[in-house]
């Protein structure tokens, strides 16, 4: 069983650290390479329940505090303008107050690795050797959800057309599908798990119906983080969540409830 904390509260920032404080994950040593990946899909607004709050960026910086590490937030986008994104939900301004760099992951070198299923696949190269803080918004999707394992595919090599990395849904075998991602995740597994469940996203991953939460969901089990993720929006068994947890790629959750006042 894996530890996840759910923190609730108006305030994302203080919540976020919050969850953070009472999780008190171990955190890499200085000078450690850490990578903030963030869910930003298309140039839509923050409150839009599509992308991640920048918010709750800000929360996993003061968190972290003024530790010496070589901090970037990075993402590949379902478009090929990543930056247009992060300017469209008003993430600029992290790069100016904090010490983290924003980088668009299509800008950067790729480099080829192989899976169990999906023989040879390119990853952005920034990931080698980082410790990787994945920090989705709570959705729906046809795929049941899309959480901080499903937000991984942001790092693949883009394709010839939108969605940049829709190539990895190739052929309707859902199960294939789920193979390729658990693939890309025994490459990058994140460390940290950070869900802004703000609000979550009911029927669509894009243009869905909006529920209101205030939560914050952290742990170091990312796999653990996306099953208690999934229960908020009422998946009690996601299929590729329960691949993972046969390929050993995580555990099941305890969950831990903070309600602030």
């Amino acid at each position: 069983m894996s530890k996840v904390i759910v923190c609730y509260g108006k305030d994302i920032i203080e919540r976020t650290i919050e969850a953070l404080q009472i999780l008190n994950p171990s955190l890499p040593p200085k000078n450690t390479k850490i990578i903030i990946k963030p869910n930003i899909v298309e140039p839509l607004s923050k409150d839009s329940g599509s992308v991640t709050r920048p918010e709750v960026i800000e929360g996993i910086m003061r968190f972290i505090g003024a530790q010496p590490y070589e901090t970037y937030l990075a993402e590949g986008a379902a478009v090929r303008d990543t930056m247009k994104c992060f300017k469209e939900a008003g993430y600029l301004y992290l790069e100016k107050n904090y010490a983290l760099k924003i980088l668009d992951l299509h800008n950067l070198p790729f480099m080829k690795v192989e899976g169990k299923v999906w023989k040879e696949f390119e990853i952005a190269e920034l990931f080698k050797e980082a410790y990787i803080i994945s920090v989705p918004v709570l959705k729906q999707h046809p795929f049941h959800v899309t959480l901080s394992l499903k937000n991984m595919m942001g790092i693949l090599k883009p394709g010839r057309t939108y969605p940049a990395k829709g190539y990895m849904h190739e052929g309707t075998d859902r199960n294939a599908w789920a193979e390729r991602l658990l693939d890309l995740i025994f490459h990058v597994r994140p460390h940290l798990a950070v869900i802004d469940a703000t609000t979550g996203m009911f029927g669509s991953h894009i243009h869905g119906r909006l529920k209101t939460f205030n939560a914050t969901i952290v742990s170091e089990d990312a796999l653990a983080c996306d099953i208690a993720g999934a229960h908020f929006l009422g998946n009690e068994n996601v299929f590729y969540l329960d691949m993972a947890l046969k390929r050993g790629l995580g555990k099941l959750p305890t969950v831990i409830e903070k309600v602030l006042p």
